[in-house]
């Protein structure tokens, strides 16, 4: 099922589902409605009930997240009962460009090297120069390789695509967040913008500029949009540094933290957003081990 919204490239919809029968499979191409960020991870249940009898999902919606952080999604994952391609938020310059043209065989090898080196962890700690201190502990859930491959049931990837990624323990994330680079919904930052983090939630945002104010108003009136949902690190050396959240996110080195929901994240926390902020020059542990250094990527 190919599932799409009103800001879809639609063409790039057709291409995909020729692809699919070209293939020798079978494709329904479905449109939901777009939503605002009080419902903004909600598939409409005709939805739901058609992915019961999918075998793969490509999410292409472009104004919501919904394919890839709907609960019902994950059920699915969880039971073996579906696949996924999350291709949500973009449009063609990011399916033709930039991180779309990496090597994903190198790129998937790598996730699996960072997902062994965090999954024996137990804490990790993310730092940057222009302010970021945050300790949490690793979570439960094994730590999530979106790398290009989804080829069995159960898994998820993304394209453009190259992070690994986990949701901390809940309640354990402390210490101060720095967002120097584009925020879900937001963009790039009119300034830095400072969170400050204690019990897993978001306790004050900081700033005088108008992102600072946009991401206060929904932290503070989105449900649990307060929550420390995940922590990714970037693998993609081809993704282009332009402002765009989603190509940002899977570059090499960069660390984006999420707020809201955890549910795709093994969580137990249900929220309307799942909010990616990007964070430049990054410097990264895991029990005290060095994985990226401001910036580069060590033990890989």
């Amino acid at each position: 099922m190919i599932v799409c919204d009103p800001g879809t490239e639609m063409h790039m919809a057709y291409l995909l589902a020729g692809m699919v029968e070209s293939a020798g499979a079978e494709y329904t191409i479905a449109i939901m409605p777009s939503r605002d960020r009080s419902r903004n991870n909600d598939l409409p249940p005709t939805i739901e009930r058609g992915l019961e009898a999918a075998d793969c999902l490509i999410g292409l919606t472009r104004f919501s997240g919904a394919p890839t952080y709907a609960e019902a999604v994950k059920r699915l994952f969880n039971a073996r009962r579906l696949r996924a391609i999350s291709m949500v938020f973009r449009g063609m310059e990011n399916f033709t460009t930039g991180g779309a043209l990496a090597d994903y065989s190198t790129l998937y090898d790598e996730g699996r090297r960072l997902a062994a080196i965090w999954r024996r962890g137990r804490h990790i700690r993310v730092t940057t120069p222009a302010g970021t201190d945050l300790v949490a502990e690793i979570g439960h859930a094994d730590p999530i390789v979106e790398c290009g491959f989804a080829t069995e049931p159960g898994q998820e990837a993304a394209f453009p695509d190259g992070e690994v990624s986990q949701g901390p323990n809940e309640g354990t994330a402390e210490g101060t967040i720095v967002v120097d680079g584009p925020i879900c919904y937001l963009g790039q930052p009119d300034r830095p913008v400072t969170l400050r983090v204690a019990g897993g939630r978001v306790v004050a945002v900081e700033g005088a500029g108008r992102t600072a104010e946009e991401l206060r108003q929904i932290v503070e009136t989105i449900e649990n949009a307060d929550n420390i949902a995940e922590i990714g690190i970037g693998l993609n050396g081809l993704c282009l540094r332009n402002g765009d959240f989603e190509e940002e996110k899977k570059a090499r080195g960069n660390v984006h933290i999420a707020l809201g929901d955890n549910i795709f994240y093994g969580g137990h926390t249900r929220s309307p957003v799942h909010i990616d902020m990007v964070l430049y020059d990054p410097t990264v542990t895991i029990d005290g081990q060095e994985v990226v250094v401001h910036g580069e990527l060590r033990l890989l």
